[in-house]
């Protein structure tokens, strides 16, 4: 569980994430399990899906119109991004942070607001930098960019800042939750500062929030802050580090603890130019450490289905009077999908189709094991019932909370006509009879593997006739969603569509499955990993 904590944008309470099994939506439609209000019009309707694989959050944007942006980058439509806590997730107009918990605690300031006269600063509002604030500005330039750390970052502004403005204590404050707390990513104090109480007004936050730098000095006019007076405060300078048009960091300075001073001429100029410049220096940062996640997540990926491809069994095999095809295709990222081929005494055929919780790395591993004991299993039993229970009592103690298998095995015996199957939950079996009659072959046992660690299967059977067809398939063919919008969430592909494909006797009926899902989802790249296997009985 985790949370979306709102940093900026309209009033909104933090949104819940809850790990599901097919991800949480996010959007303007009513049946997104995310959803932001109707009349936020940058708001796609299917705008963004939010997915933990079993030890991250991931987030792929949808499409939208307006897009997804994590830490200042643009997110590409339907490919996913590994995110972490404190990420800053850009769903215009709402920024996000994402976090542990409802509410993060960190430094909170007092309230002043009404109490001082705080003047936003810009471009168009000050003059021309003095020559020794300019060649300071670009002296420094070098050093920001070159920055390797957010953490180093900060220091380089604070030795810049400090220097351009002549205010001895400065803090760069990150924060958590929204304007109400901050974290302190970075402090340098003058002496005279060490032992004084901080204070941080939140009237100047909150200007320079809105993008702009703000400062308050006591030789500017107007009133000034009671509380900043009984701090022996004199001038205090925020500058913005902006992550496009979010507030990502705040660079704070002031004369706390020293005598009465007010700013240095051009000092506001010179942090107008230094918040431009951390900012770009900021983002920088940021899309070199969002390209690094997204190349370690396609290495892990790519890792993933190679050991995937690897150990699957042929595409095309003939078995006496037993014909197979089988394939599977991966999704947008690597699943847990799986199938096997098993040739037994006796001329009996065991095919196996399997689908392990989630995606990722983590369910590939658990899909691999499952695969292996299960085969070992099956050569051992010839017995779906014994050899699904058995694999069962090797997963249950294994797999993490989140994670389980779903299954059918069954077991071909061409000389008695008849299939031996275990349905753990899978259900996605369809028998073609020689006469053209097709039929969804009936659920079993029902349960998942490893939900209960003591659970026995047992082993239905029915009649296998020559000019019989078998097809079991994945979720990932039967949930493939259609690739044209409607008003309602998207029509999926469905047993019926296996039947049509059925009903149509091609001559390669897995070739034809596919191509069909791929005509519902008008895109070869599907939403889950998908597999079919089909047997065939010759007459």
């Amino acid at each position: 569980m985790s949370w979306l904590i709102p940093m900026s944008g309209p009033a909104l309470e933090p949104l819940e994430l809850v790990a599901s099994e097919d991800g949480l939506v996010v959007g303007r439609h009513e049946q997104c399990p995310i959803r932001l209000p109707a009349d936020a019009e940058q708001v796609s309707r299917q705008h963004a899906r939010f997915r933990y694989d079993g030890e991250h959050w991931r987030l792929q944007d949808l499409g939208s119109r307006w897009g997804t942006f994590v830490s200042g980058v643009r997110l590409q439509p339907n490919v996913e991004m590994p995110i972490r806590d404190g990420d800053l997730i850009r769903i215009a107009p709402w920024t996000f942070t994402l976090s542990p918990t409802p509410r993060k605690r960190g430094l909170h300031l007092k309230e002043d607001t009404g109490q001082t006269i705080v003047r936003a600063v810009s471009e168009k509002t000050v003059q021309p930098l003095a020559d020794n604030l300019l060649h300071l500005l670009l002296e420094s330039t070098s050093k920001i960019h070159s920055s390797t750390s957010e953490q180093e970052l900060a220091d380089n502004v604070i030795d810049a800042a400090v220097r351009g403005t002549g205010l001895q204590n400065a803090v760069v404050l990150k924060p958590v939750d929204g304007l109400k707390s901050f974290e302190i990513m970075a402090t340098r104090l003058s002496p005279q500062a060490q032992d004084a109480p901080a204070y941080y007004s939140r009237s100047l936050i909150n200007t320079a929030a809105a993008g702009s730098v703000a400062e308050v000095s006591s030789g500017s006019g107007g009133d000034f802050s009671q509380s900043l007076v009984q701090m022996n405060v004199s001038a205090a300078i925020c500058v913005p580090l902006m992550l496009g048009a979010s507030a990502a960091a705040f660079l704070y300075l002031d004369s706390r603890g020293s005598t009465l001073q007010t700013l240095r001429p051009n000092a506001a100029a010179f942090c107008v130019g230094l918040s431009r410049m951390a900012s770009l220096a900021l983002a920088n940062l940021k899309r070199v450490e969002i390209e690094k996640r997204q190349t370690q997540m396609n290495a892990e990926l790519n890792a993933a289905a190679a050991a995937q491809r690897w150990i699957m069994p042929k595409r095309e095999q003939t078995f006496g009077p037993l014909k197979t095809l089988g394939e599977s295709k991966p999704g947008q990222y690597v699943g847990g999908d799986f199938f096997d081929i098993i040739p037994l005494t006796h001329g009996k055929l065991a095919i196996t189709v399997g689908d392990v919780s989630g995606k990722g790395v983590s369910a590939s591993v658990l899909m691999t094991a499952t695969q292996g004991f299960l085969h070992a299993a099956i050569e051992e039993s010839e017995a779906p019932g014994a050899a699904v229970t058995k694999l069962n009592r090797f997963v249950a103690p294994r797999r993490p909370s989140s994670r389980f298998v779903t299954l059918w095995a069954g077991v071909l015996d061409p000389q008695k006509g008849t299939i031996s199957y275990v349905d753990a939950a899978h259900s996605y079996a369809v028998l073609k009879k020689a006469d053209g009659t097709i039929q969804q072959l009936s659920e079993g046992d029902g349960l998942p593997l490893g939900v209960m660690e003591d659970g026995v299967y047992t082993a239905i059977e029915v009649p296998f006739a020559p000019g019989d067809q078998l097809v079991v398939v994945s979720d990932g063919i039967i949930e493939q969603p259609s690739g044209q919008s409607t008003r309602d969430l998207r029509e999926q592909f469905e047993v019926e569509g296996v039947r049509a494909v059925l009903a149509k006797s091609p001559d390669d009926p897995v070739k034809e499955l596919f191509a069909a899902v791929f005509g519902h989802a008008s895109s070869e790249q599907l939403a889950d990993d998908a597999t079919a296997v089909w047997v065939s009985f010759a007459r």
